[in-house]
């Protein structure tokens, strides 16, 4: 059995890194005292080589490195670290006592964002850090920005149009031919009319609350929320797609259970681990949603008898930075974020998410919710 556990909510601040490259050990005591009064955090090299193997195994946010070091200067290690896609965006500015332009041309020309020259003050130093971290900042909202503009384009052009172009279909043949049909066929058509316009509207939903998780706009509004009728709802919203799949749901309870928990995350994150369960149970499969009572949370199982996750792909299936899917059992599409989004919201609410699957046996998605006070005092009598 493979199993995945994503982290929680509670991720530690980190403020910026900045490596400080210089083979005197003074001048390297000096930025330090400059920057450590601004909260970063400080990492030291005193070889180009030295400075390059940090690198390789540390994200920075800047680099401060000396032109003039024995060895290798300044120069190569800007072009080293140029040179790879993982580090070539990292800021580099150059701390030297040369001033001649011929220097400073070279500089800029091998990727350097800026030129200190020693002897500094420490307002000036202070205040270049400052700006060309600000600079990155604005680079790495402006790409995730990029990123997400991409990802709405490529689901509006292509995963929003098969179940529009299956509603448009079905209705001219019902608007030009009902009368060819009998009841049971025309009953039968409405239906898929209705599985497609729930996954546009799954899908819709998915999108737009993904986009407000981009752009900083989701609001976390916490409540005290019975699980049983949430749970039952959402079976009930998806009772149309299982059936005509010849899929049973069911759910598993341990008497009444509350939870703390933003009411709107939580439908879209049970709608869609149990959507995404029936997408991938073949026909007379079974998806059982069951609560157990833990000692401060609540877990909630969407377990399938669907076709399973291979290894490789459950590593990846919650990366944030990824949208892949496959087709489900019957061909049904998919955007590939609903599970990221999901994810999201899980932590959002105090929560984590563990994921595992044996292939051609089935999933097992789980996660947690913080029980509401009603219930743990309940638990303590």
């Amino acid at each position: 059995m493979k199993k995945l556990k994503k982290p929680g909510s509670k991720q530690i601040a980190r403020n910026n890194s900045i490596l400080i490259v210089d083979d005197v050990a003074k001048n390297i005591q000096l930025v330090a005292k400059f920057l450590t009064k601004e909260g970063y955090n400080l990492f030291f090299a005193q070889s180009g080589e030295t400075a390059l193997k940090q690198i390789e195994s540390r994200t920075f946010d800047l680099v401060l490195l000396d032109v003039m070091m024995p060895g290798m200067d300044g120069f190569e290690v800007c072009e080293k670290i140029k040179s790879t896609e993982k580090n070539k965006d990292i800021p580099v500015i150059f701390l030297t006592a040369k001033t001649d332009d011929e220097a400073i041309a070279q500089g800029f020309k091998i990727g350097g964002v800026d030129y200190v020259t020693k002897p500094f003050t420490p307002t000036e130093l202070v205040a270049r850090v400052k700006t060309h971290l600000e600079l990155r900042a604005r680079e790495k909202e402006l790409k995730d920005l990029n990123n997400t503009k991409d990802t709405l384009l490529s689901v509006i052009s292509h995963d929003l149009k098969t179940p529009f172009f299956n509603i448009m279909g079905i209705g001219e043949l019902l608007l030009n031919d009902y009368q060819e049909y009998d009841e049971n066929t025309i009953k039968e058509l409405i239906g898929n009319m209705v599985d497609a316009s729930r996954v546009s509207h799954i899908l819709l939903d998915n999108l737009l609350n993904w986009t407000r998780i981009q752009t900083g706009k989701i609001i976390y509004e916490p409540e005290v929320v019975d699980v049983e009728e949430l749970v039952k709802e959402n079976l009930a919203f998806v009772h149309s797609q299982a059936k005509n799949k010849e899929v049973t749901c069911t759910y598993k309870l341990s008497g009444k259970i509350e939870v703390y928990a933003d009411l709107n995350m939580f439908h879209t994150i049970v709608r869609n681990l149990v959507t995404n369960a029936i997408k991938y149970t073949p026909r007379g499969g079974k998806v059982e949603v069951s609560v157990e009572k833990g000692k401060k949370k609540a877990t909630i199982t969407v377990r399938d008898t669907g076709v399973g996750i291979p290894a490789e792909r459950l590593e990846s299936i919650l990366d944030l930075t990824e949208f892949t899917t496959t087709p489900g059992t019957e061909m049904e599409t998919g955007s590939g974020f609903g599970l990221i989004l999901t994810r999201e919201f899980v932590e959002k609410n105090k929560g984590e998410m563990i994921i595992e699957s044996v292939v051609g046996e089935g999933s097992s998605f789980k996660f947690t919710l913080p029980l509401s006070d009603k219930t743990l005092a309940s638990k303590e009598k």
